[in-house]
């Protein structure tokens, strides 16, 4: 058996079959894109944000916190505020006492009717 010597490829010729890529700088001209601002400037004063995200504009503060009652009357779980664009702030909105406490009477005035009929009956 005769025993060849294995020879390794030079570096000269692994790299012979590719172009050599030569980097050209771009100049500030026209070709560069412009950035545009990642947020969109608001256009209302107040909106109502729901979680923490912004959902509808209005011109009036009233008319945000009526739209802002309406959906946390709605789902009274959600964390719903009025946020105010000129401030840069978030007012919390709770949920309205008349609707919960008028419940609450009529459980009670059920419950003090069932015991008029089980002490009458």
């Amino acid at each position: 058996m005769i025993r060849r010597k294995q020879t390794r490829p030079s570096k000269n010729t692994r790299s012979a079959g590719r172009t050599k890529q030569i980097r050209t700088p771009i100049a500030n001209s026209a070709m560069t894109s412009i950035r545009k601002p990642s947020k969109l400037p608001l256009a209302e004063p107040f909106h109502v944000a729901v979680d923490r995200q912004l959902k509808s504009g209005h011109q009036t503060y009233e008319a945000a916190e009526k739209a802002a009652l309406k959906i946390k009357n709605r789902y009274p779980q959600l964390y719903v505020t009025v946020f105010d664009a000129k401030e840069g702030r978030h007012k919390l909105i709770e949920q309205s006492k008349a609707g919960s406490a008028s419940n609450n009477n009529r459980t009670a005035e059920r419950h003090a009717a069932r015991r008029r009929n089980a002490a009458a009956g």
